[in-house]
């Protein structure tokens, strides 16, 4: 049974979650939505804001999968799988289903909110019905399905969706062929290659190789579970070649080189793609090759230095893993109050920007500090309550709780 604690994956794991405000800040500010996305932005937008969402998008939720599938692994030595499904129950379905009722309703209007005050210069908090009318069938006009959305929360949903995989994953971790050619190919390009060309297989549906659509709603979308759930599949292998992390911390320097080369690679081919309209197959391929390349690559990067760099007990780590849960959950409606009252005034978006995150960010680490850790919240979210100091009070300590 591996009874190590991951202190470095766990800080990965929650940066991963604390990257949604940037991430979602930035969309409000995008100058050109990709066309599969065709959202309303803010008047003041800047082009920086299209790159850093394109660069977020390329590995952040790909990199969260792959350490969901490895925690589960964790789990599954731990607890069995009966445990590991009802601990995941406990921690992850249930609150979905009571954030479905409390944050996804207020969200999904501030969003509408945003756009018709984006679009249409209007700015009243209920927003009038021949207003949002008009903004769906100008959304419809340009392929955007108008439905019921999941919004921030749908990867909660296929994080329960690809809990049910587990017993198929006990299944292939048993089978030692597959280890053995595994453990062949860990210190030779070949396995990210390998792992990077089935991504590709599963971009091939996407304009431009890239994910925008599908995924946020109820239905749910069998491209983005394919996609998506192969890296979960991904990270529960991982953690069962105890050389796969000394092989990642190797591939550091290396993996930042690479991807250094194929992110600008992989927006000027998705670009070329997105203009083609589809009718390039060359362009197509080019664009979802260099993608899964550039995802495969920041994989192996930020895990590699989250490990290399970041793997001991610090209270920084500690407090970053237990509150990132907390603080992406209520992000986006702070996110988006902030963004649409400040649509009415005439700033840069780089100030916009840095406004909207920091009063998201303020809001969930002051609501988790002084209210949700010591609360009936904490024993929903992390299945215990903590009485964490701010990182910068905390006495140097183990943190092995």
């Amino acid at each position: 049974m591996d009874e190590r604690r991951y202190f470095g994956l766990d800080a990965l794991r929650g940066g991963m979650m604390l990257l949604g405000i940037l991430f979602h800040a930035a969309m409000l500010y995008l100058a050109a939505p990709p066309p599969s996305m065709p959202i309303p932005t803010d008047p003041n937008n800047w082009f920086g804001f299209d790159i850093l969402f394109g660069f977020i998008h390329s590995f952040r939720m790909p990199v969260f999968f792959v350490l969901a599938g490895f925690f589960a692994s964790l789990l599954v030595d731990k607890r069995g799988l009966r445990g590991t499904l009802r601990n995941r129950a406990a921690r992850i379905a249930a609150p979905l289903a009571l954030a479905l009722i409390t944050i996804l309703p207020p969200t999904g209007l501030l969003h509408i909110d945003f756009m018709l005050s984006a679009r249409f210069g209007t700015h009243t908090l209920i927003p009038e019905r021949a207003a949002v009318e008009a903004l769906v069938a100008e959304l419809t006009a340009k392929g955007m399905p108008v439905q019921p959305a999941l919004g921030h929360l749908w990867f909660l949903y296929y994080l329960c969706l690809f809990y049910l995989l587990l017993p198929a994953c006990r299944a292939l971790a048993r089978i030692e062929a597959f280890h053995q050619q595994v453990r062949r190919w860990l210190n030779t390009p070949s396995l990210v290659t390998a792992c990077a060309l089935v991504t590709a297989a599963t971009l091939w549906p996407y304009q431009g190789g890239q994910v925008h659509e599908g995924f946020i709603y109820f239905t749910p979308h069998l491209p983005s579970l394919l996609y998506y759930g192969w890296f979960f599949v991904c990270g529960y292998v991982l953690h069962r070649q105890p050389a796969a992390l000394p092989a990642l911390m190797r591939r550091v320097p290396r993996a930042a080189l690479l991807a250094a080369v194929l992110f600008p690679l992989s927006m000027a081919a998705s670009r070329l793609d997105h203009s083609a309209h589809g009718g390039s197959a060359a362009l197509h391929a080019a664009a979802v090759l260099a993608n899964a390349g550039c995802t495969w690559a920041l994989i192996c990067f930020f895990t590699g230095s989250a490990l290399r760099f970041f793997d001991r007990a610090s209270a920084w780590s500690l407090y970053v893993s237990q509150s990132s849960y907390w603080v992406f959950l209520i992000h986006m409606p702070l996110l988006l109050l902030a963004g649409w009252w400040l649509v009415q005034f005439d700033l840069p978006a780089m100030v916009k920007f840095l406004l909207v995150c920091s009063f998201a960010a303020a809001g969930g680490f002051l609501s988790f500090h002084y209210v949700v850790q010591k609360s009936w919240l904490s024993d929903l979210l992390h299945g215990r309550r903590f009485d964490l100091p701010w990182p910068w009070q905390a006495r140097a300590r183990s943190f092995q709780a």
